[in-house]
């Protein structure tokens, strides 16, 4: 799953919480630190972070969107992507294509279970918007937990319909691919990538002795482009000195193992969880904050009290912080 707003967690304590937005500390609580309104930056860092997400999602998008026309024999692409899906038609359409091949697997033997016993029914006509599209929709969703899917794998209806969720969309339609791909269906490049990941962590490597992390800076005269390209991201994200190259696609970033894989040689994507981030995104949501200090006078209070420090650690960055690098980030690309 790709990470989303909420796993960026604000715990960074405010000016108010910190006791400096009292009128005796001389700070009006309703301006920032830079003397902008609160609201205003508010709304200014809701639209970066929204931008950071887009971006995230542009190349889990692209890969479905190819495999999508690729599969079906229709024109989808990122600009259209939501436009030719919201009526349910095309993605009832995958479902009845997948049901087809686990029926031949069963009959050559390849697949032993049990089938679910669930009849597709979708209208072909139905418009953008309409009852018809969310019907089909509601349709393709049942198909989809008949065959396994969890509900927090699933979009709502109206998040397809209204464009209202993509990223949920994007997350339920690959582990659509992963269904297809358990029956035979050639999967998306995402998919590939994840079955390389499993079969190297199935492999039973004996080594004499474990490979030293390597430092980005460090000398390498066989570097490959994807490696290249972390170093030049993480370096951007001014976060090289926590990212250690293990071995082959295998990375020490923030004391965590992780993998990345080069989609296309376009897209640096760090497998997470049971999905899939970018690297820039994935740095710029985990580097662990510094820890802060405060001091603060507090009226009525004796003097060694009032001006002691106060500590706040913080394991992930503020919003507005995420919103400030990723715009800095923009104007050095």
């Amino acid at each position: 799953m790709i990470m989303d707003g909420k796993k960026i967690k604000n715990t960074m304590t405010t000016v108010r919480e910190a006791g400096l937005s009292r009128p005796e500390a001389g700070l009006d609580p309703r301006m920032t630190a830079n003397g902008a309104p609160k609201e205003e930056e508010e709304c200014h860092v809701s639209q970066k972070l929204a931008v950071l997400q887009e971006e995230s999602l542009k190349p889990i998008k692209e890969d479905l969107a190819e495999w999508i026309a690729r599969t079906l024999g229709i024109d989808i692409t990122t600009d259209n992507f939501l436009e030719v899906l919201d009526n349910g038609v095309h993605l009832c359409n995958l479902a009845k294509l997948i049901q087809g091949k686990a029926e031949e697997c069963v009959q050559n033997g390849t697949y032993d279970e049990p089938l679910p016993r669930v009849s597709l029914k979708y209208r072909n006509n139905a418009t953008s918007g309409s009852w018809f599209a969310r019907d089909n929709t509601a349709n393709f969703l049942k198909w989809c937990k008949a065959y396994g899917m969890a509900d927090d794998q699933m979009f709502e209806t109206e998040y397809l319909v209204s464009h209202t969720g993509e990223k949920s969309v994007l997350m339920t339609i690959l582990e659509l691919a992963r269904i297809g791909y358990k029956f035979g269906l050639d999967p998306p490049n995402l998919i590939k990538m994840e079955k390389e990941i499993e079969k190297e962590e199935e492999e039973v490597v004996v080594e004499v002795k474990p490979p030293k992390p390597s430092g980005l800076d460090a000398e390498d005269p066989d570097i490959s482009q994807s490696h290249f390209m972390v170093r030049r991201i993480a370096f951007l994200c001014k976060c090289h000195d926590h990212v250690k190259k293990l071995g082959d696609g295998k990375y020490l970033i923030f004391g965590k193992v992780v993998q990345i894989r080069f989609l296309k040689n376009r897209h640096l994507m760090v497998r997470v969880g049971g999905g899939w981030d970018t690297l820039e995104n994935y740095l710029i949501h985990h580097r662990p904050v510094e820890v802060f200090e405060h001091k603060r006078l507090v009226v009525g209070e004796p003097h060694d009290i009032g001006n002691k420090y106060l500590y706040f650690k913080s394991k992930y960055r503020s919003h507005a912080q995420v919103a400030s690098e990723h715009n800095g980030h923009a104007h050095a690309h």
